[in-house]
């Protein structure tokens, strides 16, 4: 069965690190705002006082904005998944990093501004003492920044939460997918059986009256089939060389009736014996050369069997010297079923082909990737 392929998961990290990325962004734009708003306040400052208290601002805010994003990671990390308490930590986040931005800005910007030896915007800043004019201006930006840095961090935080159980449903479709899958292969598996079984007493019940020996032979090899095939009824692969045991006890069968029409030819390599493939697949595509195939034909003919694995690829055929491509080759039922029980199993991986066989005859061929022996 196919599988889905596992969603990146999203670690505090990577979090962290886009959100330092967006924050980077909002404080170059912030310390642009905040030069623009010094060429209003004071038109008498150098251009070497601009040039620092840019540096020196957007160094700060920087500071700030990593503090609050780390704090919101942090914090959005213990938070309920769901429910009133989350959304009673996210206000509790909010008023947490409006008060640590707000800390770390009036203890970074006087002392900030005298360290560069610039001249402060607002000449309070001399004395120490942090102008009362900015104190409701800067709370807003803080806790602007605060809602702005919890909200993005939410909306990652849902994203990455409504991918998370996309990706649940979708494994839960695909496992549902594969037990319905085994079910039909099952199903398939088990069309198979009845009219050969059915044909078979037939022939045994005819022989009996006219030739009791072939018909006692018929018996034999038909228990000898039974031994291989009814512990295999419920399983979905088997081994490569229990396959072709099958096979044979199923060939030996049928020359009871076909006698010198029938000839066979079983060629699996000792170390391909142990490969799984789908149970009853071989027998399925022998059943269909011979009635197909040989039966029409008064003079019958020969069934090779064979497997060979190259590049990570089992390759089984089924050739023939029967009638050939004829009216509704490759469209009955037994070729239908191996088709559904390969796709039920493989998915588009493994294929079903058919082609011409030489002299006369036809072959089919299976292709099972990722088999190995």
């Amino acid at each position: 069965m196919e599988t889905a392929a596992m969603p990146p998961r999203t670690s505090l990290l990577r979090q962290i690190g886009r959100g330092a990325l967006i924050c980077l962004g909002l404080g170059l734009a912030a310390a642009v705002l905040a030069v623009l708003g010094r060429l209003q306040w004071d038109h008498a400052a150098s251009i070497a006082q601009l040039n620092a208290t840019f540096w020196s601002m957007g160094l700060l805010q920087l500071c700030i904005y990593a503090a609050m994003l780390l704090l919101t990671a942090l914090g959005q990390h213990r938070l309920p998944a769901r429910g009133w308490r989350r959304w009673t930590g996210l206000g509790a986040l909010v008023l947490a990093n409006t008060a640590v931005g707000w800390a770390l800005f009036v203890a970074g910007f006087c002392p900030g501004q005298r360290l560069l030896g610039v001249e402060p915007v607002l000449h309070q800043c001399r004395s120490g003492v942090f102008p009362a004019d900015w104190v409701p201006v800067m709370l807003a930006r803080q806790l602007q920044f605060a809602l702005l840095f919890v909200g993005l961090s939410e909306c990652l935080a849902r994203s990455r939460n409504a991918a998370a159980a996309l990706h649940a449903a979708g494994l839960r479709r695909l496992r549902l997918a594969a037990e319905l899958d085994a079910a039909q292969a099952q199903l398939l598996q088990a069309q198979i059986e009845p009219h050969f079984l059915f044909n078979t007493l037939a022939n045994v019940r005819r022989l009996l009256r006219t030739e009791p020996a072939a018909a006692a032979t018929m018996l034999a090899d038909l228990l000898r089939y039974l031994e291989q095939a009814l512990p295999q009824l419920r399983e979905q692969d088997q081994t490569l060389a229990s396959e072709a045991e099958l096979v044979r006890a199923y060939l030996a069968v049928q020359g009871v009736r076909m006698g010198a029409r029938l000839r066979y030819e079983i060629a699996v390599p000792a170390g391909l014996a142990q490969a799984r493939v789908p149970a009853m697949l071989l027998l399925t595509l022998v059943e269909n050369a011979l009635k197909h195939g040989l039966q029409p034909l008064a003079e019958g003919g020969l069934i090779q069997i064979g497997a060979s694995q190259a590049e990570g690829v089992l390759t089984l055929t089924v050739a023939d010297t029967g009638r050939g491509m004829g009216e509704g080759s490759g469209h009955g039922m037994g070729l239908a079923n191996i088709r559904a029980r390969l796709r039920a199993l493989y998915g588009a991986r493994a294929g079903l082909s058919l082609r011409l066989n030489e002299p006369r005859g036809l072959c089919a061929t299976v292709t099972l990737p990722g088999v190995g022996a």
